[in-house]
């Protein structure tokens, strides 16, 4: 399949968005990412621009959309441009009663709104930070440091996570995610100079038997509360080609607990649009404890965990990152697909608004949708977006 230039994508833009657009790389025009600027994301996108917003996610993985109008950006307008790159998936801790719904088919509900997330929000401080329009959507999670916080709150802080692609152990698992940024920590304080020290995990966080040069490339992390990818499509571009021809054909079990049958997939991802290939979250601790881990067909745990571990290594090589930067007013979406990520160290509870880090996330599984209201049969949406959801009328 034929991939655009850049040069080709920026005339495409200026073409479908107007002359004032323009793209810059987030890092350079040989790595992934792409900052796109000049796109009002307040506006509804007819076909021909959203095909391109597709498009762009494609070749570059990570997209960003800076400087949206803070004084009248809405949820519902993320949410809105998330139906586009496929059927946004409603957060189980956003219901009262999810493990009800679960075990015992209860009808949903979501809490009252004195317990619901934005409400604790904004209360942490109440004249510097107030959630956003549309914060209460079942779609939206709040991603943020607020809760608990407050001036005579005491400061802790907590370690990144393990690198990981979102929701991988569904049969269709999440294809894209998105974040805009209300607000981004802008102090400085540490010993290091940076807004949080290095936090030591706990024993047992990565296998005990991985390693030293793989342990080296997990934890070198940002400190100043990016989000930290790793180019999984350019990794795989540069295997040898007998490698290549290995994983290709490489099956991999993926399951959510370790007692489930769980189901084959390949571990090579084939973009249907480009043709270009990706290593799919080739790791082996990439959900924590709590879910079961990867293991490679024909092979059992402790021989998966040496075959991942190897991609793992390769991955997380320098030349394959990129620690994004967030800035209020910024729209980011990344593709699950291509790529890994790792939510950052952080200050977890805060006693300074200018510790405050409040983003908003969308994530979406499916085939991309060009034209609004998305026509997903309600079939495939029982059967693949748990809990059920489409997005209100209204906010497509």
């Amino acid at each position: 399949m034929n991939v655009k230039s850049i040069a080709e994508f920026d005339t495409e833009l200026k073409q479908v968005f107007g002359s004032n657009t323009s793209t810059a790389p987030l890092v350079d025009d040989t790595r992934m990412g792409r900052r796109i600027y000049g796109v009002d994301l307040t506006q509804p996108l007819n076909p021909e621009q959203s095909r391109l917003m597709v498009d762009l996610l494609d070749r570059f993985s990570v997209i960003s959309f800076p400087d949206q109008d803070q004084s009248s950006f809405r949820l519902a307008y993320l949410e809105r441009l998330a139906n586009h790159f496929g059927a946004p998936i409603p957060h189980p801790k956003n219901y009262a009663n999810y493990v009800e719904y679960k075990n015992n088919n209860a009808e949903l509900a979501l809490p009252p709104i004195s317990e619901q997330t934005h409400t604790k929000c904004n209360q942490a401080f109440p004249n510097d930070f107030q959630c956003i329009e549309d914060a209460n959507s079942p779609a939206v999670y709040i991603v943020t440091n607020l809760l608990g916080s407050g001036a005579d709150a005491q400061e802790q802080s907590m370690g990144s996570l393990h690198w990981h692609t979102d929701i991988e152990f569904e049969p269709v698992p999440l294809s894209t995610s998105m974040f805009y940024v209300q607000a981004a920590p802008t102090t400085r304080n540490s010993s290091e100079g940076t807004w949080v020290s290095p936090q030591p995990r706990a024993p047992g966080y990565y296998h005990v038997d991985s390693s030293p040069e793989l342990m080296q490339r997990r934890n070198v992390l940002p400190l100043n509360g990016e989000t930290a990818y790793t180019d999984t499509a350019a990794a795989y571009a540069d295997l040898a080609v007998e490698d290549k021809q290995a994983l290709d054909g490489q099956m991999v079990r993926r399951r959510l607990r370790v007692d489930d049958p769980g189901w084959l997939i390949p571990l090579v991802y084939t973009n249907p649009r480009t043709g270009v290939k990706s290593l799919h979250s080739p790791v082996w601790a990439s959900r924590g404890k709590n879910i079961a881990p990867v293991e490679v067909d024909g092979l059992s745990g402790d021989e998966s965990r040496l075959f991942l571990d190897r991609l793992e290594a390769h991955v997380l090589q320098s030349k394959y990152r990129y620690d994004h930067i967030h800035k209020p007013g910024d729209v980011t979406l990344w593709s699950n697909f291509a790529t890994l990520h790792n939510a950052p160290a952080c200050k977890s509870v805060i006693n300074d608004p200018a510790d405050t880090r409040l983003m908003y996330r969308i994530s979406c599984k499916g085939q991309p949708s060009y034209s609004l209201p998305r026509q997903d049969p309600e079939a495939w949406i029982e059967q693949n977006i748990t809990p059920p959801y489409t997005s209100p009328r209204e906010y497509t």
